[in-house]
């Protein structure tokens, strides 16, 4: 008689692996991917607001916070005018002039000439003009192109088990389908005399 190690890795040897099929990522998630997907474009594909706030030129603000004298030897503040507004999802350029700023919202594309975004809570909130309390470096709070994934990057490898970011993933670099090892399927027969239908009453020596 067989041990049930041996008769389990008697049936596993003799498993057929299922072949790769090709689904839409919306019924990938819980699967096996069976092909690395290489992205083909940068991940943003601009250069985008990573948070609310207002979008500058970082040497404009480069004086907040320090001890500026104004013409009468008074602590000067640091006043810059908003000339726009960009909303995440625009596809209307703007051009930013020097000691401007635009109001920008998380994901909004940032305009020409800005390198940094601005948060709310670092000036007074101002609509038509904002008042700076501190500065912002080059590249802050700025995502930038390629900042996630670069062309010719592996957004998914082979062999990964296929989850809600892989799906999200998929999606961001374009692919609506991807090639997964669907679920084994299993059958279990069960043989015997003594075996009777669910739906009769066992009789003697009958289960």
């Amino acid at each position: 008689m067989r041990s049930v190690e041996e008769q389990q890795a008697l049936v596993t040897a003799a498993a057929v692996a299922p072949r790769p099929v090709r689904v839409a990522i919306s019924e990938a998630q819980g699967l096996l991917c069976a092909e690395e997907v290489v992205t083909e474009r940068p991940l943003p594909g601009f250069d985008q607001a990573a948070i609310d706030g207002y979008a500058v030129r970082s040497v404009d603000v480069a004086p907040a916070g320090t001890d500026i004298r104004g013409e009468e030897g008074e602590p000067a503040e640091l006043m810059l005018p908003v000339v726009g507004e960009v909303s995440a999802g625009s596809r209307q350029p703007i051009r930013l002039q020097p000691r401007q700023t635009v109001r920008v919202d998380t994901g909004a594309p940032m305009p020409t000439l800005a390198d940094a975004v601005l948060p709310v809570d670092r000036t007074d909130g101002g609509r038509a003009r904002i008042k700076v309390y501190k500065p912002v470096r080059s590249g802050d709070f700025v995502r930038r192109v390629g900042d996630d994934v670069q062309p010719g990057d592996v957004a998914v490898r082979s062999g990964t088990i296929i989850g809600a970011a892989q799906v999200g993933l998929l999606a961001a670099v374009g692919r609506d389908k991807v090639l997964v090892h669907p679920r084994p399927r299993l059958s279990v027969i069960s043989i015997g005399s003594e075996l009777v239908d669910i739906d009769r009453t066992p009789g003697a020596g009958q289960v």
